[in-house]
């Protein structure tokens, strides 16, 4: 007998990031049905009673390092590691990934760390209960991660290898993608071959067939990260963007995307002390497409994003980009709007229930859906 659920809805998150009252979500099976309005559900529907909660479509992590314990980073005296995937990283035993779920979140892209130029490629992960990461895969966005700034300088300056200052970073990028790129050209690149598998990845994006993800915090290094991949034609987003505020008009210019954040947290490094909560609004303001992250590492920090994306609403940021760079923003920094980021028919099942607003911290997830699947938080508490 195939499953049906309706969702009933006190307040519903709608795509542009604005609350609808009394909602019911149909689900059949893994997908989402139906939206309509009211409380009435179909008879051999299971009822979800949420009149009095606030659902939103499963939020979105679309940057951390979830799962990967202390195996982000490589530390060997090389900084061009394309062929690195950090699917060899995941721990799907790993306890923070339920309790990241009991949160709200239902997708997050899991990276390699940014302490090289070229750090291998990402994956993209529904938080279910599985016992192998394939069982977790959202197959169709396995980014290339690259990183600029003060990384990937203090990893060489440690190993006492080039590049360790920001020219260096600069020309040894661009040696690896050109070298890659004259193959193409020459026809002399086998994408079967394997001798070439180191560099595939990097292939596959100069082709336009892997999206890039480029680490930069400061201004220097955001302007450096859109000229490098307007020279080779990259489909990239921007990570982390802290100093965006400062070149605002620039991003907008060059239609960049950004996944902004963290959104506060320690100085550690020097590029961390651009960090403000104003960033973000100042951004939308000037007219910059963006996502929200916390960066986290194996641990379970991505909790905090919700209320940290609530505080930055009291320095500019509207509520409604606030949650839209929680959710449909979030699925389209990850290539993945077609199937989650909102509530809409044919998506995919994906769904947060709070007794509250999720921008406060006093609000707590009490249901998380994921493809149908139903993890009841109250209970995991």
């Amino acid at each position: 007998m195939e499953k049906k659920i309706a969702v009933q809805c006190g307040k519903l998150l709608t795509p542009d990031g604005t609350w609808r009252e009394q909602q019911t979500v149909i689900i059949e099976q893994d997908k989402i049905a139906a939206v309509q309005e009211g409380f009435s559900a179909p008879q051999d529907c299971e009822i979800i009673d949420a009149r009095e909660k606030w659902v939103s479509p499963g939020l979105i992590e679309s940057h951390g390092h979830l799962a990967t314990g202390d195996d982000t980073n490589e530390m060997v005296s090389n900084s061009i590691m394309p062929y690195f995937s950090v699917r060899d990283a995941i721990d799907p035993a790993d306890p923070a990934i339920a309790a990241v779920r009991g949160g709200g979140f239902t997708t997050y892209c899991i990276l390699p760390g940014s302490g090289a130029l070229i750090n291998g490629t990402g994956m993209t992960v529904k938080l279910r209960d599985a016992k192998t990461v394939e069982e977790m895969e959202l197959p169709g966005f396995a980014p290339l991660k690259l990183a600029l700034g003060d990384n990937p300088k203090m990893m060489n300056k440690k190993k006492g290898i080039s590049p360790a200052s920001r020219m260096g970073s600069g020309a040894l990028l661009r040696q690896a993608f050109y070298a890659v790129k004259a193959q193409l050209e020459g026809g002399s690149f086998d994408f079967e071959s394997a001798v070439n598998w180191q560099n595939l990845p990097v292939a596959e994006a100069l082709c336009g067939k892997r999206p890039v993800k480029i680490h930069c915090h400061d201004p220097k290094d955001i302007v450096a990260a859109v000229r490098i991949s307007e020279e080779f034609g990259l489909d990239y987003t921007l990570e982390h963007v802290t100093g965006g505020r400062y070149v605002a008009d620039f991003l907008r210019e060059h239609n960049v995307r950004c996944c902004l954040g963290p959104l506060l947290i320690q100085p550690l490094k020097y590029e961390l002390a651009l960090i403000d909560p104003v960033n973000p609004g100042v951004l939308e303001k000037a007219g910059v497409a963006f996502s929200l992250i916390q960066d986290a590492a194996w641990d379970t920090d991505t909790l905090q994003l919700p209320s940290l994306a609530g505080v930055c609403t009291a320095y500019g940021l509207s509520k409604e980009a606030a949650m839209r760079g929680l959710s449909i923003e979030a699925a389209k920094n990850i290539h993945m709007d077609h199937r989650i980021g909102s509530v809409e028919a044919g998506k995919d099942a994906d769904l947060a229930v709070f007794n509250g607003d999720p921008l406060l911290n006093t609000t707590r997830c009490e249901l998380t859906m994921i493809d149908g699947i139903v993890y009841d938080n109250r209970r995991e508490a």
